[in-house]
């Protein structure tokens, strides 16, 4: 039987940590463990909780940016401009952390059942193809949107797989280097709004994250190739 509970106490231990904001673990644990337990829906044939999970983590996923972002060394002007950004997204994410809904969504994960492992099996075909269909999306289009849609499709079959306690290393290590180009993509996509509000950006920082992204890039593909493309 695969049982949701340890992921769901997870969350639970780290909605507090994320309201307190001063760990950047609380909101990041708190999002994993959301897209954990959507996977396991998955796996147990269940739809009726999964807007909810996702409607957690999306709520987050602004926070988690901006964290992510900040924990890196920035030029001094843009730094200041996320800081200023992130306590926004903080501000707007308390109230759902907080919420009857959220409460709600706890207690009724609370009340699923395991699911059997081989109904869990059964299910695992369809992420394998999901993962598929992105990858050939992906090598037609050849954009980040395209390649963002592979990295959150081999993140949930990797989660799959680590509930049905399969080994993961081959795509842990692809989801590390598709991060690793969702990282400077989304700095760019910052970068160019803090332009757009009127903030100065040092063309020189510019053109070394675009040459950084188009090595990820290679990289990315790379990786891919190697492992035989799923």
């Amino acid at each position: 039987m695969i049982d949701p509970r340890p992921w769901l106490e997870h969350l639970r231990r780290h909605l507090p940590i994320a309201r307190e904001g001063s760990d950047p673990e609380g909101v990041h644990q708190a999002r994993v463990a959301a897209r954990r337990l959507r996977v396991w829906l998955e796996l147990a044939g269940m739809r009726a909780l999964d807007h909810d999970l996702a409607w957690l983590v999306r709520g987050a996923g602004r926070v988690r940016d901006l964290e992510v972002l900040l924990s890196s060394p920035q030029p001094k002007a843009f730094a200041a401009w996320l800081e200023r950004e992130l306590q926004e997204a903080r501000a707007a994410l308390l109230p759902m952390l907080g919420s009857p809904r959220t409460a709600a969504l706890l207690r009724a994960l609370s009340a699923l059942p395991p699911v059997p492992i081989p109904e869990a099996e059964a299910r695992l075909p369809r992420l394998e193809r999901r993962l598929r269909r992105k990858a050939a999306l992906w090598a037609r289009e050849d954009t980040l949107e395209a390649l963002h849609a592979v990295r959150k499709a081999l993140r949930r079959l990797r989660y799959a797989r680590e509930w049905l306690e399969h080994d993961t290393g081959d795509l842990k290590q692809l989801q590390d280097a598709l991060g690793r180009v969702g990282d400077l993509g989304f700095t760019l996509a910052y970068l160019e709004r803090f332009a757009q509000q009127g903030g100065k950006v040092s063309p020189a920082h510019r053109r070394r994250l675009e040459g950084d992204l188009q090595r990820a890039l290679e990289g990315a593909r790379e990786g891919w190739g190697e492992a035989g493309g799923w």
